[in-house]
Parts: C-alpha cells; structure tokens; sequence
C-alpha cells in the first residue's frame, strides 16, 4: 500500500479565547475530505480548524508558521455547480461544502457603514441592494429587490433573495512556510497575495478574512431548520497556489471559462493517468468486492505496478465486446457506453465515453474518459471498479499475463517434482507470506476478509466485512495467483505453466498449528484504539492487533493525538444529545447507552466486556434503536439480530456462528425467558472460547471480541449473568409508546453524522488514557480492562457509574429470589440445626394434623409451611414433588455463598449422608456481595 501524505492542521474552539492552540493533527485528504462533509446540526460553535500551524501556543498571524490547504468563503451568491465548474477548468482537487448561513434570505450590517452608505448615494429605491452589492459584493441577482426590514441604534437587517454561501478547501502542491521569507510580515503578505490569485482564478467574490494566515473555520454545522447542506468533492491535481499569476484572473474569470474548460480537456487524458489513482493527488487506496467471492481487491496497489500495462481495450474485447460502440477515434481511442452513466442526465451510448491501451497511450497506462461534465474529472480506477462490480470486466482479467504484455512477472516459480511435496509446502506458503496478505488464520481455519450484501428494502443494498473460510478449492486460485506454477511435460520435454494442484491446497489446510501465516482477529470499518491507547487509523491489516482497518466511505473519523479533558467533555455532549430523548429512569441507565457506544468502538482491543441489556415495560420505548444507534456508529447498519432459540444450546450455536463470521455486533433481540447460561458467560469473560457451530461438529476456538447486547420486555437476567451485564432501563410511562413524535430522530442523524459521533467517542477515551486515567473506579472482576477505561472515563466526565445498574439486574434475577426465599424459610423453620437432604424435604412437607368434626367428611391436611416447599420446588422441582437428587445438586452448588446475612455450609457426612447447616453471620442479617 502507498504512503499516503499526510496535512497538518490546528484544531480548538473560539469559545475560549485563553485556550491555547496546539491541538496539531495530520490527516490524509480523506479524512479532510469526511470531515469537512458533515454538517451537524446547531448553532455556529464548537469545534474549529485552522489550516495553519503554530510556533507557540497562540493563534496569532505574527506566530504562524505553516499552511498547507487552502480555504476560501464564497459568500456572495455563486452556486455549488459554478465553484465546481471553475474548479474542474483548472483541474484541482478541493472540497466544497455549504456554510451556516447557506441560503440565507438576511444580512446584518453595521448602522454606522448604513448610514454613512446611504449618506453617499441618497435614500433611493434601490440602496438596499446597491449596498449589498458594493459593501458584500453579492452578485446582482442575489441582491435585487433587496429592501430594509429592521433597523435599530447598532445594526440593520436587509432582507434579499436566498444567498448560497460555500467554503471551498484545496490542497497545496506546496505548502506556505513562514521561513521562507525575510520576516513574518513578508511571509503574510505572500500568502495573502496567493489567497487573492487563487480567488481571481476561480472567479470567485470572497470573504476577504481569508487572506489572514491565523483565519479559523468552523466546522460544518447548520441550523435546525436550514435547508439540507450542499456539498462535493472534486478529484484532481493539488494547487500549485505560488505559480499563480495575476493574468490568470482574467482567464478563471466567468466571461473566459469556455476557454479555461477546452484547455483542460485538452489535458484529459494526461490528466486522468498522472497519480496512483489516475489524478495527480494521492487520495488513499481503492479497493473493489469480487462480485461472485467477496474477496476485496486493492485497486490502487494493482495500478502502481500494472496500469502502465493493462491493455483494457483488449479485456473487454475479450469479456464484453458489447460494451464497445464500434466508434475507434485517432486510430486508440475506442468509445464504450460510460459504466457510470447513471450519473448522467440522460443515459445511453453517446460516444462520450472512450478507451485507449496503455500501449497506446501517451501517459503512464491505460485511459478511460469520459466528456459528461459529471465523469470529466472522474478518475479511471473508479470507472474501472464499476467496470468490475457490473461485471464488465474481473478480477482475474487484471491480473492475466495477456491483458499486461511487457509487464515483468514478480510470482514466485513453483515446480512440481515427484517427492518434493514438502519443498513445495514451503515454496507455497512463502509465497503466501509475500502477498500483502492475500489469507489469515482464525481458529483453526484460513479465512480471509470478504464482503456480504444485503438488500434493504427502498434503498441500495449494504456491503458488510465479513470473514470467510477458505476451502480447498478457493486455495488453489489464491495460490495460483500467489506464484507461478509448472509441470514438466513429457511429450514436450518443456515445463508448462499449470494452476496450483488440488493436492498442495488439501495438503496446506491440514497443516493446522504449523501455519506462519498472520492471525485475523476481525474486520473494522472505523478507526479504534488499541489496547495500549494508540490509535490505529491507517487501513489495512495491523500486525500489533490483528485487525483490518477497511475504512466505510464517508466515515473518514478524525481524532487528535492528544485530546484535553475539555474536547472529551465536547465529545460527550455530542453523543449525550443523540440519546437524549430516550425514556431513561435514571442517570445509570443513560450511562449504561453511553457505555455501550463507547464499548463498541475499543471491543476489539479489550480483553472483555459486559453485555449491554436493555429493558423496558412496553414495547415501543426505543431498546432496539439504542442497538441500533451504536451498530450504526460502529459498523454502518442497524444492528442484524438473533432470537434467544428455545434453549441454551441452540444459542450457542447461534453466537458459534457470528463468532466465526467476525460480526462486531451481536444482538439478542426480545428475549421472552431469562437470559442465562455458561456459554453466554463464558462469551462475556473469557477472551477465546470454543464455540459449537450451526451445522458442523467441530468447536473451533475463536476470539470472543464481539459487542453483545440483548433486549427485551422485562427483560430477566439469570444467575451469574447478573455480574456480567449492565442493565439499562427504559419507561416511556405512556400506554403506547410507539405513537410518540419527536422533533429529531436519532438514527438518522447517527447515519448522517456517523463519522463526527465516532471521533467523538474515540476522543472522550482517548483524552482519558492521556490523562493517565485520573480517579480510575474500583476495578470490575472479570472485566477490569473495560472499568478502567470506558466506565472510567464516563464517571470522570460526570456522569452516573453504569456498574450500579447491576443491582437491579441481580434484584430481579429468579435464582437470587429463590435462594433468599430458602434461605429465610429454613432460618426461621429449621434454624442451625445440622439436617440431610431428606430431613429438609420432610420438613417442607411435613402436614398439619386436620381438626376433629362433627360431622364425618374427608379430612383436610395442609402443609405446615407452604412457603417453604414452594420455594424448594422451585429449585429441585420435579412433576410436583421435591427431587432428593435435584436439591442434593442445588445444595452442593450454593454452598459457601453468602446472602442476607445467611450461608449453606457443608457439614459432616453420617451414615453416609452429607448434612447441611445454616449459618448466620455475626451481628444480625445484613446483605453480603454474592
């Protein structure tokens, strides 16, 4: 995988005007790119970047010191379309976003620069509008009819046609360096001299502050009731904004775009083959799903070594000849139908859309372009990633010796000998361990990472990462694209090139425990922390935790290095406001839904965690769209549940098998019965299990680094699950609460905002492990990791321990009931005294003598105490009577625990009976931890 360069950045907040500024972070254009696209909704405040650095602490022009994006205002009327344009003619890669004010129908100005206006031009008609096109420079069609609507002893309010405002954000093919000039004023002044060459280039009126080396930006935000935001990002080349000349304005300019855009097209084709992804700015990697396996394919790795080879003319010659239009023009420029003409306003074959070999091309590799102004720009990996996913073209046709003439084979040779099976093995899997880790090994298996679709309905279908088992066969193609293979030919007396032999591939997956290759412990779609702290945001596989970072688009997730307690206490907020309309019943409840987006983005990295359950008197009161909300965070999808089955070990099964698929989120949906059993937890505190899987008969060993949650009406957690869940509770305390409205909806806006609400997440743990985890809770058994740090950081921000939700949990746990219920049964009814088993079921059974009557009838007897036998059926019930085998069982189990004040105690053995003591603690009854 390529490096990818990196920008440096300043990010705090203007609210403070005392905070020093030396939040420095450095993102890939991609992450800008996810960034500057989401626009959370509310007033403009909060967060801001700056792109300059600084020496010092201080935001001041006089301290800066680096710049190396640049950032323009566009507030006086151009649309999205426009900016867009002017910028494809220029052939840059920049981002555009609509700001706060985006169609605003107001403007505020000073009374004094009103007054002084109108003092100079007259009170006319029109000086409303002469005024905002002379003081703001809005275009005329934005200004006209302008009038004055308010007016007061400081300001006036003019009211005009809806004004579209947008930041347009550029990366620098150089960066501005403050030491490159004689002084800091020179060095301001330069810059500021580049800002207005770049601005006269594109034809743009803009806001003049921009100009200041120390300017900050608001993140995207936008009001409640604004329009949807606009925004786009453009593929293209970095700006080289210090070769700017001033004739250039008059070339950007509106009148003299047509002559900018033919230039550019002119360049079309160097400009489509010039960087790893076809532009000349390195965006990242670009990978594509097989269509038919899954497998994903690293497009940007395969054109740093084989675009300058791919001859795709004659590929899809040989795939789908349907596709080409007949057309050949200059002699290598073969048209096609476009495979992104969905895009276009009017789809069909146009003869727009053309091809060129790279054999023939004149830039590095093959062409693939399109004129339509929504494809001109358009980089030839992402047409020819739907070149694969329309099954156009393979996977296989990319890597075909035929399709890359000239193109040196870098596979390995493997030759098949007669008793060199061994040799060979060891040939195989070196050849393995070259590939960028084509395969893994996950309990006893080779998987490798894959995707699986999944329709929705009115919508486009999802692709989840999933972990899929490599058998036999899907082995062989992977070897056979790991080395080149050859078998000896008799006949010929040549070696002749052959697939890798069913036989090695059988041979290599029987091999388990002496496998080298790496270990897959899951598949993100998001930045996370490790276990130490650091943040692992690179994608791809990360050897120091086994996982593969493979990032969803548009949740490019910034986090900074060294977040403060204040950002993580921001970083709260923003999640605090996406579950504030929940019915919670308490404090702890709400942290246990804190807790449990939080959980979800570090489970990889914690040895355990405690399942998050979720409760409420009624359905309808929102248990589901909490899993929801943090599945959505986590993986990019409402959470894909499993019923509890009719029994413990149908659930084991059930969670065997999600276990082996790698899902990040397991979610137990309505639970009717109790929610219980050793497997499930085991699951919760062990860091491997064995799992029995649906369908098959070995139990393979797998990682237990899933998210568990469970639901359900009442929901009812037995025995020792009462220790390894926190259990939050919701009371909507309305009869149907299915029919409440609200003015949000939360899972929407988790979906829009997905990618701030994971920084946001990352950010409050990651601020608390820089903080040296302050005030750390008492560790939880069994789940330390996990108290330390996520339950820590919560109560650090102030809020409720999500550990008291325990209690209740165990207050409503059956088996806890039962036990109390024995336990005061058999203090009051037997005391201290030693019994057996059979002295206890006497005892609970024993009949009250009836009444003599005066009439002869059918005696009635009664238990002498009732309570108690109920209570002993309860527990070693069987058709109606007390099993002597059952209570036996039930006795040996609680021995030793303490409740109430109150212990079963093994006693001496007589006759070869065990007895049985109660004993009570010193000092009365009093409740003792279980």
């Amino acid at each position: 995988m390529r490096t990818r360069r990196e920008f440096r950045l300043t990010f705090g907040t203007a609210d403070d005007q005392t905070a020093p500024w030396t939040d420095i972070r450095s993102l890939t254009w991609s992450d800008i790119c996810g960034l500057l696209t989401r626009h959370q909704i509310g007033p403009k405040k909060g967060t801001c970047i700056v792109p300059a650095c600084f020496r010092g602490k201080r935001r001041k022009k006089v301290d800066a010191d680096r710049i190396e994006i640049a950032m323009l205002d566009s507030d006086a009327g151009a649309t999205l379309d426009e900016i867009a344009a002017a910028l494809r003619a220029l052939g840059w890669a920049a981002i555009i976003s609509s700001t706060h004010s985006h169609l605003s129908i107001h403007t505020t100005a000073k009374r004094l620069n009103w007054d002084r206006f109108k003092q100079a031009h007259g009170d006319t008609p029109d000086l409303a509008q002469a005024f905002l096109q002379a003081e703001r420079s809005y275009l005329p069609g934005i200004a006209v009819g302008a009038r004055l609507i308010t007016e007061t002893e400081n300001e006036v309010v003019l009211e005009h046609q809806p004004c579209p405002k947008f930041r347009v954000t550029i990366p620098l093919l150089h960066p501005w360096v403050a030491g490159s000039y004689p002084d800091q004023n020179t060095a301001n002044a330069a810059w500021a001299n580049a800002i207005a060459a770049l601005a006269h280039a594109l034809g743009l009126r803009y806001d003049e502050a921009c100009k200041d080396t120390s300017r900050l930006f608001y993140l995207p935000r936008r009001p409640a009731d604004a329009p949807p935001p606009e925004t786009m990002v453009l593929d293209g080349a970095a700006c080289d904004i210090f070769s700017l000349p001033a004739s250039l304005a008059a070339v950007g300019s509106p009148r003299n775009r047509t002559h900018t855009a033919r230039a550019a097209d002119q360049k079309a084709q160097h400009r489509t083959c010039t960087g790893p992804l076809g532009f000349g700015f390195d965006f990242g990697h670009l990978e594509v799903s097989d269509p038919e396996t899954g497998e994903l394919f690293n497009l940007t790795t395969w054109a740093s070594s084989s675009a300058a080879h791919f001859q795709i003319v004659d590929a899809l010659k040989e795939r789908r000849p349907d596709i080409l239009l007949g057309k050949v023009a200059d002699g290598t420029k073969h048209h096609i139908r476009c495979p992104n003409e969905e895009a276009h306003t009017q789809a069909g074959a146009d003869h727009a859309t053309f091809l060129v070999n790279a054999s023939e091309s004149t830039s590095s590799g093959f062409v693939i372009h399109c004129r339509h102004a929504h494809c001109t720009d358009r980089d030839r990996l992402l047409f020819l990633k739907q070149m694969i996913e329309q099954r156009w073209l393979t996977i296989e046709d990319l890597q075909n010796p035929v399709f890359l003439p000239g193109q040196p084979d870098p596979l390995p040779l493997i030759r098949i000998k007669g008793g060199a099976l061994p040799e060979v093995i060891q040939q195989v899997e070196d050849a393995l361990l070259a590939e960028p880790f084509r395969i893994y090994q996950r309990g006893g298996e080779l998987v490798r990472p894959g995707r699986a679709s999944t329709p929705l309905k009115n919508a486009a279908s999802h692709s989840t990462p999933r972990i899929v088992p490599v058998e036999a066969h899907a082995l062989v193609e992977v070897m056979s694209q790991a080395a080149r293979w050859e078998r000896f030919d008799g006949r010929t007396k040549e070696w002749t090139r052959i697939d890798a032999p069913l036989t090695v591939a059988r041979t290599y997956l029987e091999r388990r425990g002496l496998w080298r290759l790496p270990a897959l412990a899951g598949v993100i779609t998001v930045p996370t922390l490790r276990a130490d702290g650091s943040i692992l945001q690179e994608p791809g596989y990360d050897k120091a935790t086994g996982l593969i970072l493979e990032r969803d688009q548009g949740a490019c997730a910034s986090i900074p290095d060294q977040p403060s307690r204040a950002d993580a206490s921001a970083a709260l907020a923003l999640l605090s406001q996406l579950v504030e309309t929940f019915p919670f019943v308490d404090g702890a409840s709400r942290s246990v839904a804190l807790s449990a987006i939080l959980t979800s983005l570090i489970r990889r990295g914690l040895p355990t965690a405690p399942l998050h359950a979720f409760s409420a008197p009624v359905p309808g009161s929102g248990k589901s769209m909490l899993v929801d909300l943090t599945s959505v965070i986590t993986t990019g999808r409402s959470a894909a549940v499993i019923a509890q089955g009719q029994g413990e070990e149908e659930l084991q099964k059930r969670l065997g098998a999600l276990l082996l698929a790698g899902d990040q989120v397991i979610a137990i949906d309505n639970c009717e019965a109790p929610l219980g059993g050793e497997f499930l937890c085991a699951l919760l505190t062990q860091p491997v299990v064995r799992a029995r899987i649906l369908g098959r008969s070995e139990a393979p060993e797998l990682p237990t680094s899933a998210f568990i949650t469970a639901t359900g009406n009442n929901l009812v957690l037995l025995g020792d699950m009462t220790r390894r869940a926190l259990f939050c509770q919701l009371d909507p305390q309305v009869e149907r609460p299915e029919l409440r409205e609200f003015t949000s909806n939360p899972l929407r806006q988790a979906e829009q905002d997905r990618a701030a609400l994971v920084s946001a997440g990352l950010t409050i743990l990651r601020a608390y492990h820089v903080a040296g985890y302050p005030d750390a809770p008492t560790p939880l058994g069994s789940f330390e990791a996990w108290s330390r740090w996520v339950r820590g950081s919560l109560i650090w921000l102030g809020e409720a321990d999500p550990v008291q939700t325990m209690e209740t949990a165990r207050e409503t746990d059956p088996r806890l009931d039962a036990l109390s219920s024995i336990l005061a049964q058999w203090h009051a009814i037997i005391g201290g005294t030693a019994v057996s088993v059979r002295d206890l079921i006497e005892k609970a059974t024993q009949m009250n003598t009836p009444p003599e009557q005066a009439f002869p009838r059918t005696p009635r007897y009664e238990f002498r105490h009732p309570d108690f036998r109920e209570a002993l059926l309860v527990v070693a019930g069987d058709s109606g009577v007390i099993s002597s085998r059952r209570l036996g069982k039930w006795l040996a189990a609680q021995a030793g625990r303490w409740l109430n004040g109150l212990c079963i105690q093994r006693g001496t053995v007589v006759s070869g009976n065990q007895r049985w003591t109660l004993t009570q603690q010193n000092g009365g009854e009093h409740a003792r931890a279980a």
